[in-house]
């Protein structure tokens, strides 16, 4: 059977641009209509990202590995990632990192707290043709962010020589024997031994691709058989003719986040050509943070054999082929450039907690809501997010083992609250390594930063999830029939949320103690998420994932929940478990006690054996006999592309209003099977090891459904709706006719649309509706305003000198174990 994308979703990008490609007319009636498992998201082109395409002499393909580098069509192209502009300074980890900073851009908006993130730095040699009389050495260096081109500084290194401070007061030692310092369209060549300026090199800024082209004559400097090359950035002083240095707090236009007690902080805030950073650090920046904080560039350089790009070389022999990889993709939004700024709309409430922006004060104009103390905010079609940029990043593990022949199965994890995938990296018993050494069957593990974690899985942080994946499948050898939905906290409301909307894509889902309701604050939720009325924290309408279990009628799910939790209460996840045992799923919920009990031991603590075993192999449920699913509108984005429309054979789901929640069930009998009985519960106490805890003892409560028997085949569908309107089936999947029988109980009228078939109406004959969640505001009446402005961000204050000490983590690394490529 054929398929047509059917979702009809805007992406409206920063320059007005529709993401056509996501884009589709309103449903028809024909046989090949059908939408596709899931949203368009996972099956459009690969979006066009600015900061990629080629132009002029430039025609290699990026590596899109973040600290990678390659020889390619006579182009040396040694990728960078993005968001690890951080500067120097201490090693913070989750959850110190959520309320301390390093280095803090100017406040003024057109930095967009980004404007020194290196992206890709290339060189090529030019002979006298196309390089000018005599040759040159053209460099390409790409930005994540450039709103304006005289805010950037860049400084190369070239050549090997003694390590001197590079000029323009960047306070910063670095090999060389000649620099050049660029800025705007200005650059300068200087001897590195004698500050003498020897040459101008051309520049051209690419605004639009956000790409400095550097040309440095041959005249200035000549390499030879292999070169050292360094880069790094900063921003420049205008006034001053010099880099801004950061001060202890940053203003309008300085740079904050210096050290105390250093007198002549570096002025970079970042580096190229950094290919051993470990990948526990939560943006592979570890190495860089320590280099800057002691203003020595030293250990970031390549070694650029020129022999080899003279001659057109192609050598991708240093990209990684297996083990962790860091991955950059383009999204299909972008509704700003850098970093979410306190004045962009549709910000946290006061009192929120963000990754990226620490404890909200209610400062900016784009900040809404009365306060409410929180982990994030359900970030919807109308808001910025932490991580607004095109490039996005997502961090894979891949087996060493080759992929079986269908491809290798893949687990799609997401974190919780500031939480990255190097807080997953650990050692041989991390996530990584435990699910994709699964014996028999390796599986490649995809670790989404969903664009700061704190969103929810709504709007672009629910969409770069489903990018993510699609790029990964772009990439890799994967079985799209073997996809498990898994994630940690309000990432696993995440995973929930993404599975349960959408449960035709993935195999399984695995929810390692996930909140119910968003958003919500830790311990504080046992009372706030089960009132009927919002207390300290304001939750978003429609957000309580209970309601929408029933569409897991064909998707198996593991729970892991903490008897003693001290972030989740028992009865949050104990609710769930109690629909599932008390229904007809396919279910484990497993309720740990002792050590594991605690939030981070439990999912961080190398327990996952636990999961793996139950992982199996069995691919998705295609066109099942039997199909319930939730409609909830209330969790719809579509200007991102998330609308939760559609399951398996059942589309066009349309509830009796925007803010009603509705349900749908049908039972074809067109296939001859019909469901076996439902097994007992069963219920087994055991104990794994793991390396935070020896002994981790837990209760297993579980069924496994056996598969569909034998029965007389009818051409005949049973629909049973609650609050539903219409529904279209596709009788070829279905297993039935157009001629076929409809045995329909409704309590509202409802539409049945057979594709190529026709529709019928049917009138409601009574019976309970559904119920969302939407809790009573309190203080509504009372009014209450935002909370005075703070001067910037809780986090902008200077930094103690503690960058020496080793970062302290939660839960650690295992001893002795530090990942690096």
């Amino acid at each position: 059977m054929s398929f047509r994308r059917v979702a009809s979703i805007a992406a409206v990008t920063a320059g007005g641009v529709l993401a056509a490609s996501l884009v589709a007319g309103p449903a028809a009636a024909g046989p090949d209509d059908a939408p596709r498992p899931g949203p368009a998201l996972l099956y459009a082109d690969p979006p066009r990202a600015p900061q990629l395409e080629n132009t002029g002499i430039w025609v290699a393909e990026p590596t899109g590995i973040c600290h990678t580098s390659a020889y390619r069509e006579g182009e040396y192209v040694h990728q960078g990632c993005v968001y690890d502009d951080q500067g120097g300074g201490n090693q913070y980890r989750w959850f110190v990192d959520t309320l301390a900073r390093n280095y803090t851009y100017p406040e003024a908006p057109a930095y967009r707290r980004n404007a020194a993130d290196i992206v890709e730095v290339r060189v090529k040699p030019l002979d006298g043709e196309t390089g000018g009389a005599g040759g040159a050495t053209a460099f390409r260096v790409t930005l994540n962010t450039m709103t304006r081109p005289d805010l950037y500084a860049l400084t190369l290194a070239l050549g090997d020589g003694p390590a001197v401070e590079a000029p323009h007061g960047t306070n910063t030692l670095i090999p060389a024997q000649r620099f050049v310092t660029v800025h705007g369209e200005e650059g300068e060549v200087t001897d590195a031994a004698t500050g003498e300026v020897v040459g101008a090199a051309r520049v051209r800024v690419d605004v639009e691709r956000r790409q400095v082209e550097i040309r440095v004559p041959h005249a200035a400097w000549t390499p030879r058989g292999t070169e050292r090359v360094a880069a790094a950035a900063g921003l420049w002083d205008a006034a001053g003719g010099r880099y801004l240095v950061p001060q202890a707090i940053a203003d309008e236009t300085h740079p904050g986040g210096a050290i105390a007690g250093d007198p002549t902080p570096s002025a970079f805030f970042d580096a190229a050509f950094r290919v051993g950073e470990p990948f526990e650090a939560p943006y592979r920046d570890r190495d860089q943070k320590l280099a800057i904080a002691r203003g020595d560039l030293s250990p970031f350089a390549a070694t650029v054999d020129f022999g080899k790009l003279r001659d057109g070389v192609t050598d991708d022999g240093t990209l990684p082929t297996s083990g962790y990889v860091t991955r950059i993709f383009a999204s299909a939004f972008e509704t700003a450039q850098g970093r979410r700024l306190p004045s962009d709309p549709g910000g946290p409430p006061p009192g929120a907690g963000t990754q990226q922006g620490g404890i909200q004060t209610g400062g900016g104009e784009g900040q809404e809501g009365r306060p409410s103390f929180q982990f994030g905010w359900p970030c919807r079609d109308d808001c910025v997010p932490d991580l607004p940029g095109r490039l996005q990043r997502y961090t894979v593990y891949v087996p060493e083992r080759p992929a079986p022949a269908d491809g290798y199965p893949s687990v799609v994890w997401t974190n919780g609250y500031a939480l990255r995938p190097g807080d997953d990296v650990a050692g041989d018993r991390d996530l990584y390594r435990q699910f994709a050494d699964r014996p028999g069957h390796p599986t490649m593990v995809i670790d989404v930063d969903a664009r700061g974690n704190d969103g929810w899985g709504y709007g672009q942080s629910g969409a770069a999830v489903l990018e993510a994946l699609a790029d990964a499948r772009r990439h890799y050898d994967l079985d799209p029939e073997r996809t498990t939905m898994a994630g940690f906290s309000s990432g696993a409301y995440m995973a929930n949320k993404l599975s349960l909307t959408f449960p035709d894509v993935f195999t399984r889902a695995f929810v390692c103690d996930g909140l119910d309701v968003a958003p919500s604050f830790p311990g504080l939720n046992g009372v706030a998420d089960t009132l009927p009325v919002d207390t300290l924290t304001d939750h978003e309408a429609g957000s309580k994932l209970t309601p929408l279990l029933p569409s897991r009628r064909n998707q198996p799910v593991m729970e892991w929940a903490g008897t003693t939790d001290d972030f989740i209460p028992y009865p949050i996840t104990r609710e769930r478990a109690d629909a599932y045992l008390a229904g007809d799923y396919d279910v484990e919920f497993v309720s740990w006690a002792g050590p594991a009990a605690e939030h981070l031991v439990m999912c961080k603590g190398g327990l996952w054996d636990v999961a793996t075993r139950w992982l199996g192999d069995e691919p998705r449920a295609v066109d099942p006999h039997h199909v319930t699913y939730v409609r909830n509108p209330l969790m719809d984005d579509p200007e991102s592309g998330l609308v939760g429309d559609h399951a398996y054979w059942l589309s066009g789901i349309t509830t009796t209003g925007p803010d009603e929640i509705g349900r749908i069930d049908v039972v074809s009998h067109g296939r001859g099977v019909t469901a076996a009985p439902v097994p007992e519960v069963g219920r087994e106490v055991a104990s794994t090891d793991g390396h935070l805890s020896p002994v981790n003892p837990y209760l297993r409560e579980f069924r496994h459904l056996d598969a569909p028997v034998a029965a007389p085949a009818k051409d005949l569908l049973e629909i049973t709706g609650t609050d539903v309107t219409a529904v279209t089936v596709d009788p070829e999947p279905a297993g039935v006719g157009c001629g076929a029988e409809l045995a329909v109980t409704s309590n509202v009228a409802l539409r049945v649309t057979l594709l190529g078939c026709g529709t019928r109406s049917f009138d409601g004959s009574g019976g309970p509706g559904t119920t969302e969640y939407d809790p009573a505001d309190p203080l509504a009446p009372l009014d209450v305003a935002p909370a005075p402005p703070l001067p910037g961000e809780v986090g902008n204050v200077p930094q103690a000198p503690l960058y020496e000490l080793p970062p302290l983590r939660i839960p650690p690394n295992q001893p002795g174990q530090d990942p690096a490529p």
